[in-house]
């Protein structure tokens, strides 16, 4: 695990870009503590922050060459299958690092290479025989890659798109992304909040030339078609393979620990394959803990539990945001919990992110069963005012029986996702040039759990989930491990019943283990913070005022009258948390950066910071 960045030019390094690419690793020091790595060579200079895990010594040092110092990669994230790489392909590298066998791999299958790894990883081939540098990233998009062409002509990138944004002047923010931002709470997948910083796909590679044209591909056609019909009893074989991998690791390992039945699973496992685990709950001092239960867990399998107190203060709030790479208003629970395993001490830890997406766990899964008849019902439309009158989740259930409601799976996840509907969105927005409605959601095929899942893979967990995770464990240089986001495991889970989905229950009896259907049986509860009541008289209440404030950044490119008008609602109880804090989030986000967007037209206003103003494409 760690930061990775580099410049490229076709004509050759210049004067200046070692020092660029030495300042970007230093932005991203906290993603690698423990080693700094730098390399230049004709016409490229790649950088690397290290968080050792595996080969703790020299060997992991990057950037990694190959034998005739032609390939030179550097990369971010875990290969698990390294070991069964090297007996299959014969390669006879040295240094027991996962990541070091990529050049020689490289050279052996070249864009091939990326189909075989298995694991979470961002990566970047400088290949001098060729001339060419590649990006890519793994199937799901675990670890973030970005990158932008500077004005004159270098292609530079890393692994968060902050360092990035203020190159070559003020950084630019982006409409639609943006607009996602005030729908759905988060940025898409593969979306930057930067006009000018792009981020790799998932399960995608890119490529540039000799003369940095471009061309891409996929690391997979379509990772998840073609499903094997896996048999419920192996379903409990392939869960053991992907915790098995997870754990490799030559430092300790812990386990985020909650009482519901994804982690719980992974201390199971985890127990079954012989590992001992630290297993860490948080408790926030406010009476919705759960580490009772937990501990009654961890003990249950015999792995050591640690429940930790976090209160956030002012000075650990400032720094969440200041962490934030791109606005969202999840995340804070991963920065607490993070913290919590790094103040023990500990660098690895295995979450059960991802469980509710491959297990078709959520509750709104249940809502399928009603398609047949929404398809067949005739809209009832909604008067807009009786509309804007509903309270989010009365709105959302009003919403099914419009003309605009979803009479399909990827629609149903879209509908339950959204944090404001378009008419919201539209009170909000400041000056011309905005897009319309959020581009819809891809038609993931007539199957109805299958589609859902594939939607909440992409939209929740790719563009929500995945992206906090690493930006707050690492803010606190702590790697995350996700098992159930395994592409073995997730093809078998989701194949096992794509027309119903697999469900908890049947993943529980499919394991057999008494304290599991014990827990899968019992009500659903996980860790959540008390973000309404921290906003109005908490940790949180600072960040909602300086929000209201009349020389608030957000007010530069959304409406005053309609951030009041949100912030009113709010506090008369007609308007959830999530809507107020989507304001209040994207402010700190935009107060966190060297410059602050100000005006919807492009018409800085000057802002005090190295850089000066940005804009708003």
């Amino acid at each position: 695990m760690c930061g990775i960045t580099g410049l490229v030019r076709a004509s050759g390094v210049v004067e200046g870009d070692q020092r660029l690419v030495a300042a970007l690793n230093r932005d991203q020091r906290h993603r690698g503590p423990d080693d700094v790595g730098q390399w230049s060579g004709g016409t490229a200079v790649l950088g690397q922050t290290r968080l050792a895990i595996v080969d703790l010594g020299s060997g992991g040092h990057q950037p990694f060459h190959s034998a005739d110092g032609t390939i030179s990669v550097v990369f971010n994230g875990e290969i698990y299958n390294h070991a069964e790489l090297r007996r299959r392909h014969g390669l006879t590298v040295p240094e027991r690092c996962d990541g070091a066998i990529l050049p020689a791999l490289w050279r052996l299958l070249g864009i091939r290479m990326f189909a075989e790894l298995r694991g979470m990883w961002a990566i970047a081939v400088v290949d001098a025989a060729t001339g060419s540098v590649v990006l890519a990233r793994d199937p799901f998009g675990i670890k973030p890659l970005h990158f932008r062409r500077l004005a004159g002509g270098a292609l530079v990138f890393a692994s968060e798109p902050r360092p990035l944004a203020a190159l070559d002047g003020p950084p630019r923010l982006d409409r639609l992304a943006l607009h996602r931002y005030l729908a759905f709470g988060a940025l898409g997948r593969d979306q930057s909040p930067f006009a000018d910083v792009e981020s790799v796909p998932a399960n995608s590679w890119i490529r540039w030339d000799r003369a940095l044209t471009r061309s891409a591909g996929a690391v997979h056609p379509d990772p998840l078609d073609a499903l094997p019909a896996t048999p419920l009893p192996e379903l409990r074989d392939r869960f053991l393979d992907s915790v098995s991998h997870h754990l490799l690791s030559d430092v300790p390992v812990a386990l985020l620990l909650s009482s519901g039945l994804d982690s719980a699973s992974i201390a199971w496992a985890a127990s079954t394959l012989g590992a001992a685990l630290t297993c860490v709950t948080v408790d926030t001092g406010t009476g919705m803990g759960e580490g009772d239960a937990a501990r009654m867990i961890a003990t249950a399998f015999g792995h050591r539990h640690e429940l930790v107190s976090v209160a956030p203060d002012a000075g650990l709030v400032d720094r969440f945001f200041a962490a934030m790479q791109r606005p969202s208003i999840d995340g804070l629970n991963t920065f607490l919990v993070s913290k919590a395993i790094a103040d023990l001490g500990i660098k690895v830890a295995l979450s059960g992110i991802g469980g509710d997406e491959v297990l078709a766990g959520y509750p709104h899964f249940r809502m399928l069963r009603h398609l047949p008849l929404l398809r067949a019902a005739g809209p009832v439309r909604l008067p807009r005012g009786l509309a804007r009158a509903c309270g989010s989740r009365r709105r959302k259930i009003a919403e099914m029986l419009t003309s605009a409601g979803p009479r399909d799976a990827p629609g149903i996840g879209a509908l339950v996702r959204r944090v404001a509907f378009e008419e919201q969105i539209t009170d909000l927005l400041a000056g011309p040039g905005w897009p319309a409605e959020p581009p819809a959601p891809p038609g993931a095929g007539s199957v109805p759990a299958l589609a859902l899942s594939r939607y909440e893979l992409e939209h929740y967990l790719g563009g929500t989930l995945l992206p906090d995770c690493d930006t707050y464990s690492m803010a606190w240089s702590v790697e995350v491990r996700v098992p159930f986001v395994d592409l073995p495991l997730a093809r078998a889970t989701l194949g096992t019943d794509p027309r119903r989905g697999l469900g908890k229950r049947r993943f529980a009896d499919a394991v057999g283990h008494p304290v599991l259907e014990r827990i899968v049986r019992a009500p659903k509860r996980g860790f959540s913070l008390p973000m309404d009541r921290w906003m109005r008289s908490g940790p949180l209440a600072p960040a909602v005022r300086l929000a209201q404030a009349p020389d608030a950044p957000v007010t530069g490119i959304l409406r005053p009258a309609g951030i009041a008008a949100v912030f009113a609602g709010w506090r008369a109880g007609r308007v959830r948390w999530p809507r107020a804090w989507s304001l209040v989030a994207l402010d700190a986000w935009l107060r966190s950066l060297d410059a602050a967007p100000s005006a919807v037209e492009g018409t800085p206003v000057g802002v005090a910071s190295r850089v000066g103003p940005a804009e708003l494409r």
